[in-house]
């Protein structure tokens, strides 16, 4: 509680100059307002910056929209002058038609409405010819079509990972450690598969199908005649690399922080003879048990010469059991202000103190002086 002691000095010296150099108080409050607006905008920025967080969202295309180019009249306009010898001097810009591209818009489950400019695979630029029509884009993109987005929360383990992580890994001992993966491209695709693995491309499109099943839209008991995602899950692969040790599944566990709140991660190290080495699922879900045998089956069936079979049987089998934890569990963490954003306070409170008491020392010299020479 170190910086509340910058705010709470500054309020009482300022107070006992105040008694003792002039009593303005108008000069007080406004000094004590300055003091309490900086205390809690470096306090709500630590917090933000160390609780935001984001988390990928998956759905699919579920609309279409498109709106034909168009030309836009621009009236002409005049503006006149008049110099200092009354002499009228006019500019006159002539009307134009400015023209307006086409727009091509989809709608998914999990993002609502957006533009696109670009064909599922990349390779078709839209343009003012194509497509003419809102079915002509639905050809592009068809209902169904797998969807993820980005999505920020307030993520207050992530202020308080300490608490969690293996007190044995020291994360500067694993350097090339991968990054989470949360960059949508405009395909409306992340690639959940973090590094290599048999087929590929076609695992991606499995898992992208799966993680829209999982966060289909279902019937909230709840809430009566809404919808909600049905297992809030976000399913994700980690090939860390061949025969390394399981050291780097736990290290991966806590550079992600466990992941977000909606993630099953499951990461692995295949064995240069095609089995699997080992095998490290996590997540914030309490059903350990799905943990275990997602480990059991990948370390059973081995590295194999594709993918897409895995992913069909883990995906399944969080299906079946997965249940997200509600981080409203967490709420009884304290997010105490950093180490930097206490220097940051003290620096910014001693300034203001400091410079308040210029201020009020300047003054009550000044007008002891002016009290001598009337004497």
């Amino acid at each position: 509680m170190a910086y509340w002691a910058a705010l709470f000095l500054v309020l009482i010296v300022g107070f006992a100059i105040e008694l003792v150099t002039g009593r303005k108080w108008w000069r007080y409050v406004l000094t004590s307002l300055l003091a309490a607006f900086l205390f809690a905008g470096v306090v709500a920025s630590d917090f933000f910056l160390r609780t935001v967080d984001t988390e990928v969202w998956s759905g699919a295309v579920t609309d279409w929209d498109h709106k034909e180019e168009w030309e836009e009249w621009i009236a002409g306009s005049e503006e006149c002058s008049t110099d200092s010898r009354g002499r009228k001097t006019c500019t006159k810009e002539p009307g134009h038609y400015e023209h307006h591209e086409a727009v091509n818009k989809l709608k998914t489950s999990d993002n609502g409405w957006f533009e696109v400019s670009r064909s599922m695979d990349g390779r078709t630029r839209f343009t003012d010819r194509s497509p003419n029509t809102a079915a002509e884009l639905a050809q592009y993109f068809p209902p169904g079509t797998p969807s993820a987005s980005v999505h920020l929360y307030v993520n207050k383990v992530r202020g308080s990972y300490s608490l969690f992580k293996h007190e044995d890994v020291d994360l500067n001992d694993y350097p090339e450690l991968p990054e989470y993966p949360s960059f949508v491209s405009e395909v409306l695709h992340v690639d959940r598969i973090v590094g290599n693995v048999p087929n590929k491309q076609r695992a991606l499109a499995a898992l992208a199908a799966w993680n829209t099943e999982l966060n289909k839209a279902v019937p909230d008991p709840d809430h009566p005649g809404e919808t909600k995602s049905w297992k809030q899950v976000n399913l994700i692969f980690v090939n860390m690399g061949t025969d390394l040790p399981q050291a780097y599944g736990y290290a991966l566990q806590d550079k992600w922080k466990n992941g977000n709140k909606n993630d099953f991660i499951v990461s692995f190290s295949p064995a240069s003879d095609g089995s699997m080495k080992w095998v490290h699922a996590f997540s914030w879900s309490e059903v350990d048990m799905l943990k275990l045998e997602v480990q059991d089956y990948m370390m059973e069936q081995g590295y194999g010469k594709d993918f897409v079979p895995i992913v069909d049987h883990v995906a399944q089998m969080v299906a079946d059991q997965f249940v997200r934890k509600q981080f409203a569990d967490f709420n009884y963490l304290q997010i105490e202000v950093s180490e930097t954003s206490t220097y940051i306070i003290w620096g910014l409170e001693m300034f203001v103190l400091l410079f308040y008491m210029y201020r009020c020392l300047l003054t009550f010299v000044r007008r002891r002086r002016n009290m001598t020479y009337d004497y």
